[in-house]
């Protein structure tokens, strides 16, 4: 069987992350966030699997019992950005 194409545009990324779209822009600046697969008229379009996989992997980073929590390293990495002047 087929598997279907999973597709996230920015405000399906907003949700899945829990941060406003502006903060999905700023970290699919980073080197390390998943590339999207297409950019639209509406913007930047990514796999849903590749952001939930990225995702994932910051959980198990930052997660209960490692200092940080997700919320507050997406935070800081989008405070981070806006001090680097971009």
């Amino acid at each position: 069987m087929e598997e279907l194409m999973r597709l996230a545009g920015a405000h399906e990324v907003k949700q899945l992350l829990g941060v406003s779209r502006q903060r999905v822009y700023q970290l699919a600046a980073r080197s390390d966030f998943p590339k999207p697969v297409a950019a639209l008229a509406q913007g930047k379009v990514w796999l849903l699997g590749d952001i939930e996989q990225w995702l994932a992997e910051r959980q198990l980073l930052f997660g209960k019992g490692r200092g940080k929590s997700f919320d507050q390293e997406v935070r800081d990495l989008s405070a981070d950005y806006s001090k680097a002047g971009a």
